[in-house]
């Protein structure tokens, strides 16, 4: 079997000893005689994994105790319909748009949500957001914000110091690579299939007075969701499964210090690289803002950007043309991207530059 080196955006490459575990699983899950496919979400065994998850989220992430581990489906994009019908109407809701995801957000905000404020800040100067100088945010109670925008490969991880107090942050692409505190956050939620698992399950981390009572149906009823531990219809069980193995490989590896570390190494060779060959590749992001998780470039000359795609597949890398709207290079460097699979690529993208020169 050829061996392949899957940078993709996403669902992205899950670590070996997940897959062997699944693997496994699928055929005798710890010798229950039942295929992890089969396991009832109101059998112990799914009792045991839901309370392993929130012992290991709370390691991985220091969690408050106000906090609450919700797993819900539909996606980031359910997200967009499902958090407006979660804000009381007196309440002011905002969304700081740094890219295509937080957008399409705030699109999707605006057919529900009547007191919606948005500060556009795309192809801005992020840094004048940061700290206390910037007061466009004081009139809005919560602010929605994207932390990585995997497109342009656009990065803001510096919402703790934003001049708000109660943020509702997607981190689909990068919860899981670095540390921040839940001081000024009310909601996080993410896809889990980039850094986390794989499609299906929706992680939502919610302090507690973000819940408020609602009349909306049942799966659109935040508070009821909480208080329902992730179980109030069947849930994704399978992904919730490889999600609990995810989490148990990222702690035996040395929780998101190891991660962090991983990814603030990976993107400073890959970014330095770049920037020493700029009379061929060019990479338009703020340099202080740039995503550790998506690398966005491209060549200067255009015909290179197929070329170099075509012959990385012939090597065994795949995954990383841009995305379709804007083009170019992406390369994704999610937590399983270990230092041998990065050490690949970048052997291989040099040799392509200097033959190129």
């Amino acid at each position: 079997m050829t061996k392949v080196f899957n940078f993709s955006p996403g669902p992205s490459k899950l670590p070996q000893p997940v897959i062997d575990t699944v693997e496994k699983s699928v055929n005798d899950y710890k010798n229950t005689g039942k295929s992890v496919l089969e396991i009832s979400h109101r059998s112990n065994e799914f009792a045991d994994i839901l309370n392993e998850i929130q012992i290991n989220f709370s390691k991985l992430f220091n969690l408050p105790e106000d906090v609450n581990v919700l797993l819900l489906q539909g996606g980031a994009t359910f997200q967009n319909s499902f958090i407006p019908m979660n804000v009381s109407k007196n309440k002011t809701l905002g969304c700081f748009v740094t890219g295509t995801w937080g957008n399409k957000t705030s699109e999707d905000f605006t057919k529900i949500f009547d007191n919606l404020e948005i500060i556009d800040a795309r192809n801005q100067d992020l840094t004048k957001y940061v700290g206390g100088d910037f007061d466009g945010f004081q009139n809005i109670n919560f602010l929605h914000m994207t932390s990585n925008e995997t497109i342009e490969g656009v990065q803001f991880k510096d919402f703790n110091n934003l001049n708000h107090d109660n943020l509702i942050i997607d981190m689909s692409s990068d919860l899981g690579s670095y540390s921040f505190n839940f001081d000024n956050l009310s909601y996080v939620y993410a896809g889990a299939q980039k850094n986390m698992g794989i499609p299906g399950v929706t992680i939502c981390l919610v302090k507690d007075d973000f819940l408020i009572d609602t009349d909306n149906p049942k799966y659109l009823n935040l508070k009821l969701l909480t208080k329902s531990n992730s179980i109030l219809n069947t849930p994704p069980t399978l992904s919730i499964y490889v999600l609990n193995l995810v989490t148990n490989w990222m702690i035996e590896m040395g929780g998101i210090e190891y991660f962090q570390n991983k990814s603030e190494r990976q993107s400073k060779t890959i970014y330095d690289f770049i920037d020493n060959n700029n009379e061929i590749l060019n990479c338009d992001v703020d340099s202080k803002f740039r995503s550790k998780s998506n690398i966005v470039f491209n060549f200067l000359d255009d015909s290179q950007n197929n070329e170099f795609i075509d012959l990385a597949k012939e090597n065994g890398i795949i995954g990383i043309n841009g995305h379709r709207s804007v083009g170019g290079i992406r390369v994704s460097l999610f937590n399983s991207i270990d230092d041998d699979m990065f050490e690949y690529f970048m052997n291989f993208f040099k040799k392509y530059i200097s033959e190129s020169k």
